[in-house]
């Protein structure tokens, strides 16, 4: 063995550098002369993977016995080593890709909704620009009642005398319940009570204004981010299959990504899962017996049913939500780095 040993030092000395040509070695390891940790010995650049592999054929070239045990099982774990880091891996997921074709479905469905609130918003516009001028009264803030009635907001686009009292009461409304802004408040309530149908129009315009721009806002804002999302599935999988020496280079941070993406869905899916499984609760079915002995059965809500009801709609709205944003950060942070890589192959 010792002869064995004696013959392929020169072939031993290349695999020593092999293993040594990773800039993952620590200073420690390199002074010893071992690589204690071995996921160290894998290269970071495809420089050090590319000369990993040339002092392999080095070494295989100078082997006195390429078949010798221990140069044969060094040889292999180290080829393995260049070998695995010279090729491409998958490394994109299908539940990433999954959650971001959920997200985009469920945005659609929202700005689908959102587009018919523009409409409407722009229609209420129409209705303010086309009020008839007519006389606008005053309502003296002793007076004023400080609670809308059933019919105030569905109505107060009729005309500008139901658009200033809406706006008072409104206004004397917020006054009372919070003392520390009342002086302002009721400044604004005289200032409004003051105003003539000019005025008033121009005000209520200049509120129709902001909702519709809001509401259009809301509506880009919906729409961008499902187009975004689209064209972030198809660049998240080309990127995904990166050498590797990237994989090594980048191994902390999908370390902590994974991490996220496991806990972020999950959690989504938990609270997806139990909007689902609430709609599952047996009703309360309430039993009668009559006289004649006859039972009869009906089913009776409850005060909770109400309560039950915003749990499971809150609980689909975070899951989906969540979904969403897990999808987009953790493939938007891998394919970031997959162009950068790219892009530096490129150069």
């Amino acid at each position: 063995m010792d002869e064995e040993k004696i013959l392929n030092a020169e072939a031993s000395h290349y695999l020593d550098e092999a293993a040594f040509a990773s800039s993952l070695v620590s200073k420690k390891e390199r002074e010893k002369g071992e690589v204690k940790d071995p996921s160290h010995m894998y290269p970071r650049s495809k420089g050090e993977a590319d000369q990993m592999v040339a002092l392999l054929k080095q070494a295989e070239a100078v082997a006195d016995d390429a078949k010798e045990a221990s140069f044969a099982e060094r040889y292999a774990t180290l080829r393995g080593i260049a070998d695995w880091s010279l090729k491409r891996h998958k490394t994109w997921q299908w539940t990433l890709v999954v959650a971001a074709l959920v997200g985009a479905a469920v945005l659609y469905l929202v700005q689908f909704k959102q587009q018919n609130d523009i409409l409407q918003a722009r229609a209420d516009r129409e209705q303010v620009a086309q009020w008839k001028i007519v006389r606008v009264g005053s309502i003296d803030f002793d007076v004023c009642p400080k609670e809308q009635a059933s019919d105030d907001y569905a109505m107060r686009l009729a005309s500008a005398d139901r658009y200033k009292t809406y706006k008072l009461i409104s206004l004397k409304g917020q006054a009372l319940a919070d003392s520390s802004q009342f002086a302002a408040l009721r400044a604004s309530y005289d200032s409004i009570n003051a105003m003539d149908f000019k005025h008033i129009h121009e005000v209520a315009l200049a509120d129709l204004d902001a909702h519709v721009g809001s509401q259009e806002s809301w509506g880009t804002l919906l729409y961008a981010y499902m187009v975004f999302l689209l064209v972030l599935i198809p660049i998240y999988i080309i990127t995904g299959y990166p050498h590797g020496y990237t994989i090594t280079r980048r191994k902390h941070r999908p370390g902590c990504l994974n991490i996220f993406r496991k806990v972020g869905i999950a959690v989504a899916l938990f609270c997806l899962g139990a909007s689902v499984a609430s709609t599952l609760l047996p009703d309360y079915v309430v039993r009668n017996t009559s006289a004649d002995g006859q039972t009869t059965e009906h089913k009776e809500r409850k005060w909770f049913t109400a309560i039950l009801l915003v749990v499971r709609l809150v609980l689909l709205i975070v899951g989906a939500v969540l979904l969403c944003l897990v999808a987009s950060i953790v493939m938007t942070i891998e394919s970031i780095g997959g162009l950068i890589d790219m892009f530096r192959k490129c150069k």
